[in-house]
């Protein structure tokens, strides 16, 4: 799995943006011309939280590569549109991303992609259900977004503290095996506040520094974890 992260990552980079970046500029172009979302629906369409959609937003709008615009039927609330440019660029990148993406299954027969598809689409539907329950896998541990993890801190008397909650761990698992708990908040890794399991892996999955430091809170202790990049 980072294997195939690391190459979707390297050819995305190759256009000066992120895969989290394409997976905004697609979602947008996706819903048709004049490729426009409310920015609390794109952050829904793509399980964000608000905090990384409006800094993954302020990067494209500092690329030319969307624009936002006031809802006037909402003050609160902004549209966030594909601008030329960005429809140019993803023109150019989608078809990249595509050669790529099949060069990663070319080692595969026909009847082994059907298979490997099938398998796929049973192992999203499953992860899909965690993620309507604010659950995400990780590790061989169970992580709740940060929405849930402070209704859980709360509901058994525990500040509230930015970060992820760990809910499940299994047994035997990589991450039991690394030392965490049921219960850990994951707060920031090398410094990095973290909001996502996006962020984490993208933090965890850098290559340097080889040794990295995970900062938690075990009840209202502070914890710190360093995890070795071939561990992880």
């Amino acid at each position: 799995m980072e294997h195939v992260d690391r190459a979707l990552e390297a050819k995305f980079e190759e256009f000066q943006i992120s895969r989290a970046s394409f997976d905004v500029l697609a979602a947008l172009r996706r819903i048709g011309k004049p490729y426009k979302l409310n920015q609390r629906d794109l952050m829904r369409s793509l399980f964000r939280t608000s905090g990384s959609m409006s800094l993954r937003i302020d990067s494209l709008q500092r690329q030319g590569l969307v624009v936002r615009s006031p809802d006037n039927d909402d003050r609160r609330s902004v549209f966030v549109t594909l601008t030329p440019k960005g429809v140019a660029l993803l023109e150019t990148v989608i078809p990249e991303h595509l050669e790529n993406e099949n060069s990663l299954v070319a080692g595969l027969n026909r009847a082994e992609r059907t298979q490997l598809i099938a398998l796929l689409r049973k192992w999203l539907v499953s992860l899909e259900e965690e993620v309507a329950h604010g659950r995400q896998l990780y590790l061989g541990m169970t992580l709740l977004d940060s929405r849930a993890s402070t209704k859980m801190r709360r509901a058994v008397g525990l500040p509230d503290v930015p970060g992820l909650l760990v809910n499940t761990v299994a047994a035997g698992s990589r991450a039991e095996e690394l030392g965490f708990r049921k219960g850990d908040l994951i707060t920031a890794i090398e410094r990095q506040a973290v909001a996502s399991l996006m962020e984490i892996r993208k933090i965890l999955n850098k290559p340097e520094p080889k040794i990295k430091r995970v900062k938690m809170v075990r009840g209202v202790q502070s914890v710190e974890l360093k995890l070795i990049n071939s561990s992880i």
